[in-house]
């Protein structure tokens, strides 16, 4: 059979992480070590990484949201959080969450920032 692979081929038939605090803004990167590598050397017996773990531990060199991950492979959302919560459980991935939204700036502080730089011109 050619053609696209279904989504609940590449996770397994799960529909939903293993992590519940894996937010679509969380920062994912890849750790280094034998999971972090792109080609893991001797990964145990238990540990099958396919294709789409291997093409996100390659993306995440450096930080992306999972929102990010999700866009670059062309996959749906609630795909790529169920691949990166695997990668986060087996410690290939370092996830950060997103501020809380206590300490985000108000959006008026910004506009005001804003009006004072277009005012050095």
């Amino acid at each position: 059979m050619n053609g696209p692979v279904r989504p609940y081929v590449i996770t397994g038939g799960r529909s939903r992480p293993t992590r519940t605090d894996l937010a679509i803004e969380s920062l994912v990167s890849a750790l280094p070590g034998p999971l972090g590598l792109p080609e893991p050397p001797a990964l145990p017996e238990h540990v099958l990484l396919n294709r789409e773990h291997r093409r996100i531990l390659g993306l995440c060199h450096s930080l992306l949201s999972v929102a990010e991950v999700a866009a670059h492979l062309g996959l749906p959302l609630g795909v790529v959080k169920v691949l990166v919560g695997d990668l986060w459980d087996l410690g290939a991935v370092q996830v950060l969450p997103p501020v809380p939204q206590a300490e985000r700036l108000p959006t008026t502080l910004l506009e005001e920032v804003l009006v004072g730089l277009r005012q050095l011109r």
